[in-house]
C-alpha cells in the first residue's frame, strides 16, 4: 500500500510564498491579510483553524479570527461579512464550516466580494469554475476555487496519479468539495460518478472505480468490503470519532492492506488544503488595489 502523504507538497507550496508575500507587502504597505470566521470551537474544522493561524504567523500573513454568536442570527452574519468585504485592511475572507442551521445560503456566500472569497464559494467564483473546460483554466484563472477540491487534484498530480481515462467515484456533493472536485476531475478527462445519500448502489459504483474520493463527513464509514482490491482512496473527511480523535471517512486500518494507495487523516489532503488557502490569500493580496487613508486607489 502506497501512502499518499500531503506534508511534502504542502511544504513545497508554502516554500514558494515568502517572496510573493514580501512583494505584496511592499506594494500595499502592509502584509497580506486574512479574516477567518468560525462559529463552533469544538468542530473538526477548529483543528485546522489553529493551524491556519499558526501558518499565517510563520509566513508573515496577518490573520484575525472572528467568532460570532449564532444567536445573533443570519442577517447579522451577512452584515459582518459585508463589512469585512468592504474593509480594505483584509484581502481575504474565509468561512469555516459547519455554520449554524439556516446560515448556508446563496446570500451568505455572495456577501463576500469575489476577489476576497479565497475558498471560491461565491456565485461569481463558482460560475467561473464551472464554465472552465480545462483544468489549466481553473489553475491559472484570475478567480478562486474551493481549496479542498483543488488540494485533491494537486495531491494526485504530486504523486504522479493521472486522472485521465480513470473511472472515479466521488462521495459527497457539497459545494466545497464533491461537486467542484467532480468538475475538476472531469476537466482532467476522468469519467466521474458523484455519489450521495440517495445513490442506490454506492458499493457497486465503488467496486467499478479505479479511484475513490470520499468527502462524505462520516467517520470511518468506508470499509474494505466496499472496494475492489487495488483501488486508490483519497480521504477528504475531517471528523471526530467517539473519542474526540480526528479521523477520516475511510477506515484506514481496515482498508490499508487492500488499497493500492491511500491518503492519511491527518497528514493527507488537509495540509495541502491549508497550503492552497494561504496561496490564495497571497493571490488575493496580489490582485488587491492599493489603499491610502482607507480609500481604494485603482492601479
Amino acid at each position: 500500500m502506497r501512502l499518499l502523504e500531503g506534508k511534502t507538497l504542502s511544504a513545497e507550496i508554502l516554500g514558494a510564498l515568502p517572496d510573493r508575500i514580501e512583494a505584496a507587502r511592499l506594494r500595499l504597505g502592509r502584509p497580506p491579510s486574512l479574516a477567518i470566521i468560525n462559529y463552533f470551537a469544538d468542530s473538526p474544522s477548529s483543528f485546522y483553524v489553529k493551524r491556519k493561524l499558526s501558518a499565517c504567523g510563520k509566513l508573515g500573513i496577518a490573520a484575525q479570527l472572528f467568532s460570532p454568536r449564532a444567536e445573533d442570527g443570519a442577517a447579522a452574519f451577512r452584515t459582518h461579512l459585508a463589512r469585512l468585504g468592504a474593509d480594505a485592511a483584509y484581502d481575504a475572507v474565509m468561512i469555516e464550516r459547519p455554520l449554524p442551521e439556516g446560515f448556508e445560503t446563496l446570500e451568505t456566500w455572495d456577501a463576500i466580494p469575489a476577489h476576497k472569497d479565497v475558498d471560491g464559494l461565491s456565485s461569481l467564483n463558482m460560475g467561473r469554475l464551472f464554465i472552465s473546460k480545462r483544468f489549466e483554466e481553473i489553475e491559472k484563472g484570475a478567480f478562486f476555487s474551493p481549496c479542498t477540491a483543488l488540494a485533491v487534484v494537486r495531491l494526485l498530480k504530486f504523486h504522479g496519479i493521472d486522472p485521465a481515462g480513470m473511472n472515479i467515484a466521488v462521495a459527497g456533493r457539497s459545494a466545497v468539495a464533491g461537486r467542484p472536485l467532480a468538475h475538476m476531475l472531469t476537466s482532467l478527462d476522468a469519467t466521474v460518478t458523484l455519489c450521495h445519500t440517495r445513490t442506490r448502489d454506492t458499493a457497486g459504483i465503488f467496486k467499478a472505480s479505479d479511484l475513490i474520493v470520499t468527502a462524505a463527513g462520516r467517520a470511518r464509514w468506508l470499509k474494505k468490503e466496499m472496494l475492489r482490491p487495488g483501488t486508490t482512496v483519497i480521504d477528504v473527511g475531517t471528523n471526530l470519532d467517539e473519542n474526540g480523535k480526528l479521523c477520516g471517512d475511510a477506515d484506514f486500518e481496515d482498508i490499508k492492506d487492500s488499497a493500492a494507495a491511500i491518503t492519511p487523516v491527518p497528514g493527507g489532503v488537509g495540509p495541502v488544503t491549508l497550503a492552497c488557502l494561504l496561496e490564495a490569500v497571497v493571490k488575493a493580496a496580489e490582485l488587491a488595489p492599493k489603499t491610502e487613508r482607507g480609500e481604494i486607489i485603482l492601479t
